[in-house]
């Protein structure tokens, strides 16, 4: 399934009202003036002080089950 077909699919099972909330969320990103991105630039030297953190807390069983980081996402964000 594409990233295309996944988010159809997802917006589709949304109810109503939380399909509403996106369409005005996205139309806000059009009219907006300030930048859609809410992410600053980082340098190669943060990315892989990052990648060896993520690394050593997945070696040391630390990591998060992804369905159940998932599934917290969806609940805070009104999708479940």
């Amino acid at each position: 399934m594409s990233t295309l077909d996944a988010t159809i699919s997802m917006l589709e099972a949304m109810p109503e009202d939380a399909r509403i909330k996106v369409l005005e969320f996205t139309q806000q990103l059009f009219v907006s003036k300030k930048p859609a991105n809410p992410f600053v630039p980082v340098s190669e030297e943060q990315v892989l002080s990052d990648l060896a953190e993520s690394r050593r807390q997945i070696a040391a069983s630390q990591g998060l089950n992804m369905e159940d980081a998932l599934n917290r996402m969806g609940k805070q964000h009104g999708f479940i």
